[in-house]
């Protein structure tokens, strides 16, 4: 016997009407298809990358393009986009095919720095043979990343590298500043995947204002931001700071630093700036036997500066 409706049984509703049958989903695009799709997304990243990079190095307004006098020939010994270094004989070549050059001065900072760190510390690097709007050619220094030699060196050897290294650090910590920019005069520059440049600054509040508003934040300043603002080192002192002090820029041979090497970065910046990026360019090697220990390489640690530095570049 039919129940009646509120019984239990719902009634059928739109009974009349034809079923919806959904549509199949688009086929998955194949995989030539995709590896289109994903050589377009990189050559977007590139290009977005070698537009930020240009900004940071000239600013808004680039030298004009210049034709470069015939790069050397000899073995590659590092490639990475526009940048190129090559042995030739005794010397090598730092240079960049990028028609601006290495910045906006007739000299590259990095040139500028390796000159200054041979005139006013004792620090190893390389001395400099010539340098021009787009290349330098340095001794080349015979040895041994940090990074691919670490683990096969004795515990004496490891001892002796951080010892080094740790008086290298101080020899640059000696030398205070008066403004926050790289040695060449242009303004400081801040390494991530998307590398961009401000300043110079005459204060380190000035630095830390512009360093929490990276390009795409264009709201104002909010209390969240302020609060990480006041969480930096405001009376940090400004010393001379090498940027970018990573085991793939430290040269050693028989257990030894010979050299530190990519000055690109170098300049006056906060006190804390070095710990921060020695840090970040050391610890992924061996946690146990070189990152716990970096640390001790400085006077006074900035944890703090650290974790909060970190987080401002994952969102730049």
């Amino acid at each position: 016997m039919p129940q009646e409706q509120g019984q239990g049984i719902l009634p059928d509703r739109h009974t009349n009407q034809p079923k919806m049958v959904s549509p199949p989903p688009p086929p998955l695009p194949s995989h030539g298809s995709y590896s289109i799709q994903k050589a377009k997304g990189l050559d977007r990243l590139k290009g977005m990358r070698n537009k930020d990079r240009t900004q940071a190095l000239y600013g808004d307004s680039p030298p004009p393009p210049r034709q470069p006098a015939p790069y050397p020939e000899g073995d590659v010994i590092h490639h990475s986009q526009d940048c190129h270094v090559v042995r030739h004989g005794s010397h090598v070549t730092k240079y960049t095919t990028s028609p601006h050059g290495m910045g906006a001065n007739e000299q590259p900072n990095e040139a500028v720095a390796l000159r200054f760190v041979k005139t006013h510390t004792t620090i190893p690097v390389p001395e400099v043979i010539s340098s021009d709007w787009d290349r330098i050619t340095m001794e080349y220094v015979e040895g041994e990343t940090l990074q691919q030699a670490w683990l096969g060196l004795t515990d004496d050897q490891r001892s002796g590298v951080l010892a080094q290294l740790r008086g290298y650090i101080s020899q640059m910590r000696a030398l205070g500043g008066i403004y926050l920019g790289r040695l060449d005069g242009q303004g400081v520059v801040v390494p991530s995947i998307m590398t961009r440049s401000g300043g110079p600054f005459a204060t380190v509040s000035e630095f830390h204002d512009w360093l929490v508003k990276p390009p795409k934040r264009s709201k104002a300043q909010s209390m969240y931001w302020h609060q990480i603002t006041t969480q930096l080192a405001v009376e940090s002192p400004i010393v001379f700071t090498h940027g970018d002090i990573a085991a793939r820029n430290i040269l050693v041979r028989d257990g030894r630093i010979v050299a530190l090497l990519d000055w690109e970065y170098a300049g006056w910046y906060p006190e804390y700036w070095e710990y921060v990026f020695t840090l970040r360019g050391m610890d992924n090697i061996d946690w146990e036997t070189l990152g716990c220990h970096i640390p001790s390489l400085f006077t006074n640690r900035h944890d703090l500066e650290y974790i909060l530095v970190g987080f401002i570049l994952g969102l730049s």
